[in-house]
């Protein structure tokens, strides 16, 4: 199934993470800009656009959390998915009250990056969080 080409912003301090992450999407003819820190992250946002920000759990300067916030400052239409190693259901509370559109865990996750991204960029939105039930 093609899809349009997106911008997609994965702020991921892990090159080998950020390089799968970017294989995938780019397959999908998405184009990914990598970004390893808050600052560099929000630098990134401001300067250019971009229809979906990947973020992580931390970061040398700063937390996803914070980012995930400044973020949705800047520019509040931009969707955000969290890939993060945190499993916990008050992790997902948090980032999803923080602004994110859809919450992924490492590394059980990995596989439904693809199929999440092109639901939350083509605005079907039929992502969910694991254990939830399938809207109609």
């Amino acid at each position: 199934m093609s899809h349009p080409s997106r911008r997609v912003l994965c702020a991921e301090p892990h090159a080998d993470t950020c390089g799968l992450i970017k294989a995938l999407l780019e397959r999908q003819g998405h184009e990914v800009v990598a970004a390893k820190s808050v600052a560099e992250c929000v630098e990134l946002a401001g300067q250019t656009g971009f229809d979906l920000y990947m973020l992580d759990d931390d970061y040398i300067d700063g937390t996803s959390l914070e980012l995930c916030k400044r973020l949705r400052a800047l520019t509040p239409e931009t969707p955000i998915l969290f890939f993060s190693s945190r499993a916990f259901e008050r992790d997902r509370e948090r980032a999803m009250s923080a602004g994110a559109a859809a919450y992924l865990t490492k590394p059980d996750d990995i596989f439904e990056i693809v199929q999440t991204v092109n639901s939350i960029l083509s605005g079907k939105a039929t992502y969910r969080r694991r254990g939830e039930a399938e809207k109609p």
